[in-house]
């Protein structure tokens, strides 16, 4: 696979659906199969500026527009012979997420409050309890809703914190789908339905260990999908020429020429020097 990560509010100027809808014959005329998309549910913009606080599974976020002008742009990408792949977070919620009237569907902690996942400092989201089948459930038809409008599959953000139970009980509508990627190697062998998954620690031993990052890379057992730049150091503020400098140009060049999955961000396939942030308005 060729992909290519596109966040649609960075995309075009305007950063809309509508505003895109020439970009997947581009985007395939350039040698790409898969479009990987963060995620364009609904937000709650006074909160977070953030996508991946979900203020509403089933509602697309305004400034990108319709539901069913989502709808068009994935039958367009089909139509180019591009599969789409979801960026979907359901492992937690914005805290103005309508789920929040439901009784135990949250975590919460020894005080009793709400919290985000543990472990992290995300301070606008709350842990969703999957322990509750109540939310097991509404999360898998979550998945069923983007699959009937059309996606090709997900990426489920923050999987290493969803509970095994839930994930067991999705098992249903992810074995049957094309797509489904996690972050981790470990667990993408742990479930049958795993496809691939983002090889993090891959980008981390480039960073620490250039060699053995080149080894890995060179090596002909599956290691996953493949980058250099995602959503996450761009909106850190380091353009992909930033974070690796003088070694960017052949990196990018060995991954892309390698047997492996590989994944170029908005930056790395338009402009190398270019960074971004959802985290600012």
């Amino acid at each position: 696979m060729r992909i290519i990560e596109i966040s649609l509010r960075h995309a075009t100027e305007e950063g809309s659906f509508r505003s895109a809808m020439h970009l997947p014959e581009t985007i395939a005329k350039a040698g790409f199969n898969v479009v990987y998309a963060l995620p364009w549910m609904k937000m709650n913009r006074r909160a977070s500026l953030s996508p991946y606080a979900v203020a509403d599974y089933h509602a697309t976020d305004e400034l990108l527009g319709s539901k069913e002008e989502a709808t068009d742009w994935i039958h367009c990408c089909h139509d180019c012979g591009l599969d789409v792949v979801l960026d979907i977070p359901l492992n937690h919620t914005s805290p103005f997420h309508n789920w929040l009237a439901n009784e135990g569907w949250y975590a919460r902690n020894k005080q009793g409050s709400f919290h985000a996942p543990l472990g992290t400092n995300w301070k606008d989201v709350f842990q969703l309890n999957h322990n509750n089948p109540w939310v097991s459930e509404a999360c898998r038809e979550v998945l069923e809703f983007w699959l009937d409008e059309g996606v090709d599959g997900f990426r489920l953000d923050a999987a290493s914190f969803i509970s095994n139970s839930a994930l067991k009980d999705w098992y249903s509508v992810l074995s049957q789908t094309k797509h489904v990627w996690c972050d981790e190697s470990n667990l993408a062998s742990r479930y049958g339905f795993f496809t691939s998954y983002l090889n993090h620690r891959a980008f981390q031993l480039a960073e620490s260990d250039f060699d053995a990052w080149q080894d890995l890379v060179a090596a002909p057992a599956d290691c996953g999908i493949l980058y250099l730049s995602n959503h996450d150091t761009l909106h850190a503020g380091l353009s992909p020429r930033e974070q690796w400098k003088n070694q960017y140009d052949s990196m990018k060049n060995t991954i892309l020429n390698s047997k492996h999955h590989c994944l170029l961000s908005w930056s790395d396939w338009k402009d190398s020097s270019m960074s971004y942030s959802f985290l600012k308005a």
